[in-house]
């Protein structure tokens, strides 16, 4: 996936800590899981931006990019241990994505979208990662694979036609048939780091008051 450096931020952000995060047309081409058939790197990149503005209630943050763009972030209700951010925040952003897919056997279980996040301090810079795995079920229609297209069945029901770019999807094609069902998912990646603000660690200590051992007399000598 080539991105534009125009597009790169609102690609980044909008994947994973919206909760849409990307068009039905690529959902075939993804599903990290353990017996997963083919896998490919589709993202990783990293820009910069800064905080214009926070909605709490909305839970949207406004940023503006590097090229002076601005960009609607919404963060997923699932998200909840990330720095606190505020207007005026600049913050390093890096991206890694990855898709693929794999053939589902029969009466397994729908596989879940999970998303995790977490927080600390780089260099006592504020610091947080969001991880997101998109998972979704189709239904194989048609198979192209000469050409690299697929036809399936979403989950909503509707009918989608797809070319598949990904050299290591397209093999997978050549594997797939009409009725197959495939679990698909998307993994986002992304960890950002506030470069203004930098935050000193509480620290506590504790003192205990330390117990002498009693000295016992010496025994007098016979």
């Amino acid at each position: 996936m080539h991105l534009r450096k125009k597009d790169l931020l609102s690609k980044l952000l909008g994947s994973t800590l919206a909760v849409t995060m990307l068009g039905a047309p690529s959902f075939l081409i993804l599903a990290p899981s353990a017996h997963a058939q083919a896998t490919a790197i589709t993202g990783n990149q990293v820009t910069t931006a800064t905080v214009e503005t926070i909605d709490p209630d909305t839970k949207t943050i406004l940023l503006r990019d590097h090229t002076g763009g601005l960009v609607t972030v919404t963060i997923p209700k699932d998200a909840h241990n990330l720095p606190h951010l505020q207007p005026g925040d600049q913050i390093n952003l890096r991206f890694f994505q990855t898709i693929a897919a794999d053939i589902a056997k029969p009466d397994t279980p729908l596989p879940e979208s999970t998303v995790s996040s977490a927080k600390g301090l780089v260099h006592r810079h504020p610091h947080g990662t969001l991880i997101s795995f998109r998972r979704q079920r189709v239904r194989i229609l048609a198979v192209d694979a000469t050409n690299h297209t697929v036809t399936f069945i979403d989950p909503d029901q509707i009918t989608r036609t797809t070319t598949v770019h990904h050299k290591p999807m397209q093999a997978l094609l050549s594997t797939l048939k009409v009725g197959d069902e495939v679990d698909v998912t998307t993994m986002d990646a992304v960890s950002f780091e506030v470069t203004n603000r930098t935050i000193t660690p509480a620290v506590t200590v504790s003192e205990k008051t330390g117990q002498q051992t009693p000295v016992e007399a010496p025994h007098p000598q016979q």
